[in-house]
């Protein structure tokens, strides 16, 4: 089978998803992805959830459903008797917590699955076509999912998203227990279950993001940060990006040179007519009497702890030859912020190792390399 030839029901009614969320738990396994509209708007929101299960392939339309009718869904995520099986699971959970406040349960990750086995590429389409023959159209990454109605063919593609994880997934855990990896997968993916959607903590200072930023001082930087907050409120008035408001680029153009009238604005690189007039006189008179910009934040002084470094390196060491001799990415084995509590703490047995290295399975591959190495910092030598 290939992406074009799925046909996937298409859900936008309560009776209709309730049917299909009582079917998948029957099934007792269902893939779920989801697709939001990051791209193209300024409240990002879920505007597609893909599931498939027993050869059945559904698209639930969150926009038309609306929270409150999405609730049967919610339930089926939340049900630990049904295996969910997703690919790079991360963003999807906290999306779906976000937008329906789904807490999932019995996760199956297949990104990670193929992590823990040392595949080279573990994007979905790569271990698709690699293991199971099958070509996934990538076209449609960037589309926007907001857009009603979808055309038939995004619609298959959004169902490939699911259609062949059972697959995938039923050759990963047949390989990870040839390996004897099978429990290394089941603790990754419950330390999934508890991903949270945390909203971003508002930055006063992100306008010094924008490339060029760095550069401007005084009245230019304090323009650049009227510039950049008059955006953001225009972006969120019109649910759009900011860029599509006012390109970065023409942000730092008008705050180091700002110009005096609608003319010399529209000449200016990124703005041109159709934005004067829409918001000419405004831009004017943002750039003409900005605020005074927040002060930038003082640069504390990096001193560094040798002593620490040089124990951070040696394990780094000893944890890259082991994960060479597994055929394992290092930062799967044990990432570099386990590493640096390893390096802080010395534990002194395996159930303190894991605490630092935050899996038991790490601690149980890990322990007998890192263990004596941590002895010799804490008794001195």
């Amino acid at each position: 089978m290939t992406t074009s030839e799925l046909h996937p029901a298409w859900v936008d009614e309560p009776a209709a998803l309730a049917a299909i969320c009582e079917q998948a738990r029957q099934a007792g396994q269902v893939a779920v992805d989801t697709e939001a509209d990051s791209l193209h708007s300024y409240f990002h929101k879920l505007c597609l959830v893909q599931l498939s299960f027993d050869g059945a392939h559904a698209l639930v339309d969150p926009l038309a459903l609306g929270r409150d009718n999405l609730q049967p869904l919610a339930r089926l995520l939340a049900d630990p008797a049904v295996r969910k099986l997703l690919h790079g699971a991360d963003y999807d959970l906290r999306v779906l917590d976000r937008d329906l406040g789904a807490r999932v349960a019995n996760v199956r990750d297949t990104q990670v699955a193929a992590q823990l086995l040392g595949e080279p590429q573990t994007g979905l389409a790569a271990l698709a076509e690699k293991l199971l023959g099958i070509a996934l159209d990538k076209k449609f990454q960037r589309a926007d999912w907001g857009e009603r109605p979808l055309s038939a063919e995004a619609r298959a593609y959004a169902a490939g998203d699911t259609a062949f994880l059972a697959a995938l997934s039923a050759t990963l855990t047949a390989r990870l227990a040839e390996l004897g990896r099978l429990d290394w997968w089941e603790e990754e993916c419950a330390a999934l279950e508890a991903v949270r959607w945390e909203p971003p903590e508002p930055d006063p200072l992100a306008f010094e993001r924008i490339k060029g930023s760095r550069a401007l001082r005084g009245a230019a930087r304090d323009r650049l940060a009227a510039l950049f907050a008059w955006r953001e409120q225009r972006a969120a008035g019109d649910d759009v990006p900011p860029f599509k408001i006012l390109q970065a680029e023409a942000m730092v153009a008008l705050a180091g040179a700002p110009p005096a009238d609608l003319d010399a604005l529209a000449a200016v690189r990124g703005v041109g007519r159709s934005t004067v007039r829409r918001f000419g006189r405004e831009l004017l008179a943002v750039i003409a009497a900005p605020p005074a910009a927040p002060d930038r934040l003082a640069r504390e002084r990096f001193v560094v702890d040798r002593e620490r470094e040089e124990r951070f390196k040696r394990l780094r060491a000893v944890r890259d030859e082991v994960a060479a001799g597994l055929a394992i990415d290092g930062g799967v084995l044990a990432p570099r912020a386990a590493l640096e509590g390893v390096a802080d703490r010395l534990p002194a047995d395996e159930a303190a190792l894991a605490d630092c290295l935050g899996r038991r399975w790490r601690a149980s591959v890990l322990a007998p390399f890192l263990l004596p190495v941590a002895a010799t910092w804490r008794g001195g030598s």
